[in-house]
């Protein structure tokens, strides 16, 4: 089982649009030192989609090196692309580099029907033996998964699902059949937002995007919830919270948002791939995220460490 607080990590890209391989390093090596525990590679946050299959690798390989290093590190690197062909070819790259799982959102942009996701993930199942996980993100994919596909899809072999809307109906009513059932299967919820719920009905892994750019926090927020000082998670929860709505309300791309939040933090984050971008340091977005960023440190008594990039 995969157990607390992994990030769907950014990539960084230089400002011609090349992966700058020494600011992704850094990046995954930071979130580890700050305790993250591992990675969801080359999902949204990670731009997969704005990548080809041999960029995503190369993400991959950085990963494997930073994970060993650090020890104990999971690596869920994210697969799933427009076609069943170069996500099965993805899947199996990931599994010869040695990860720990392997997650696929279902094939996106065209609306298909449970049939064709169905088989989508036969061949990734077939394909390869390290654990898979699908992703739920309806929101991207144009797709909603049923209990019905996700019963279907289990007996075909997955191990998991990273969900990304918590639908309280859905997801309880997949999460505690798996538990009555006993089910080797797990659910992996694609954001800190209802981590304590969550938590109290079984659920151990949560994919923070928050990990991007203020680690320390939700680190905080897992440990205590993990060693049963319940006060002190609710409070770091409710910290938490507080900040995501404040970064929320001032971007409407988490890519973005994390990209521009570590520059708030004095970090340079190198630039999202085109067509995003970021805007520009004179915005005084930074300035209000950076003051927000400090206000949350000081409300949990925790250290609050800045780099030496000056914005805004």
């Amino acid at each position: 089982m995969i157990t607390g607080s992994l990030v769907p990590n950014i990539t960084i890209f230089t400002k011609t649009g090349e992966i700058d391989f020494e600011k992704t390093r850094w990046h995954m090596e930071w979130m580890f030192s700050h305790g993250v525990d591992g990675l969801f590679l080359t999902g949204s946050y990670g731009a997969g989609p704005l990548m080809t299959n041999d960029e995503r690798v190369e993400v991959l390989k950085i990963a494997k090196q930073c994970a060993e290093k650090f020890g104990n590190k999971v690596l869920l690197p994210h697969v799933g692309c427009i076609d069943t062909d170069h996500t099965v070819e993805l899947a199996k790259a990931a599994e010869k580099l040695g990860v720990d799982a392997i997650g696929a959102v279902p094939p996106f942009y065209y609306k298909h029907d449970d049939e064709v996701v169905i088989n989508y993930y036969r061949e990734i199942l077939e394909a390869v033996r390290t654990p898979v996980y699908a992703y739920n993100n309806p929101e991207t994919s144009r797709y909603k998964f049923s209990v019905k596909v996700v019963r279907k899809l289990q007996e075909l072999g997955l191990a998991g699902m990273k969900d990304s809307p918590l639908e309280v109906g859905f997801l309880t009513r997949v999460a505690y059949e798996a538990q009555v059932a006993k089910k080797n299967f797990q659910v992996i919820i694609g954001t800190s937002t209802g981590w304590l719920p969550f938590y109290h009905m079984g659920v151990r892994a949560t994919i923070a995007g928050m990990n991007n750019w203020a680690p320390e926090i939700i680190t905080e927020m897992v440990r205590a919830t993990f060693a049963g000082e319940m006060d002190r998670a609710a409070e770091a929860y409710l910290v938490m919270m507080d900040l995501s709505g404040v970064i929320k309300s001032n971007f409407n791309d988490s890519t973005i948002a994390s990209h521009a939040t570590l520059y708030a933090r004095g970090f340079d984050a190198g630039y999202p791939r085109k067509p995003m971008i970021l805007p520009p340091f004179s915005d005084p977005r930074y300035d209000a995220m950076r003051k927000a960023l400090a206000g949350a440190f000081a409300r949990l008594d925790l250290p609050f460490t800045t780099g030496e990039l000056k914005v805004a």
